[in-house]
């Protein structure tokens, strides 16, 4: 395991800690422990829990961040990138996190996740990434115009189309 793939899994630790703590803090009161067996809380219920959080609200983060984790944390084979979309439409900036997932996913699991990839960065606004790449930490962003441009995931940079060095 690399330093890199520490890092990232003590990022999706927290997002599922943040999350879990949301839901001990539920009161046992509240509905959703309505049918369940005891009011435990367990990833099943964590799962259960921020995905009907994101269904009432689209745009909670903590909800859809912590979605992306479980996924990561129980090997699915997307990685949870189809969440991701309506975040990188709000900011293209998350496009970054968006590669490390795919490349951490390569790496660890090897499954190339270029196609998932594609579909997320396809919400940002285009115009926004070709900014972002124009900037000194623009490599994610031209790789994430990379990916859109039907190339395979890649995170060395390489000349953009247009650009005069292509």
């Amino acid at each position: 395991m690399t330093p890199a793939t520490e890092s990232s899994q003590s990022v999706w630790c927290g997002l599922c800690a943040t999350a879990s703590k949301a839901l001990e803090n539920l009161p046992r009161e509240d509905e959703f422990w309505q049918g369940w067996a005891n009011d435990h809380v367990t990833v099943h219920k964590l799962c259960a829990f921020v995905t009907e959080r994101l269904e009432r609200d689209p745009a909670d983060r903590m909800a859809r961040w912590a979605l992306v984790a479980l996924a990561l944390a129980r090997g699915a084979s997307d990685g949870g990138l189809p969440l991701l979309g309506p975040v990188i439409a709000a900011d293209p900036a998350v496009a970054a996190d968006a590669l490390v997932i795919a490349d951490w996913v390569g790496q660890e699991v090897g499954l190339d996740l270029t196609a998932e990839l594609r579909e997320a960065c396809a919400w940002a606004d285009r115009d926004a990434l070709e900014t972002l790449a124009l900037t000194e930490a623009g490599e994610v962003a031209q790789a994430a115009l990379r990916v859109l441009e039907l190339h395979p995931l890649s995170i060395s940079p390489a000349p953009l189309a247009g650009s005069s060095t292509a």
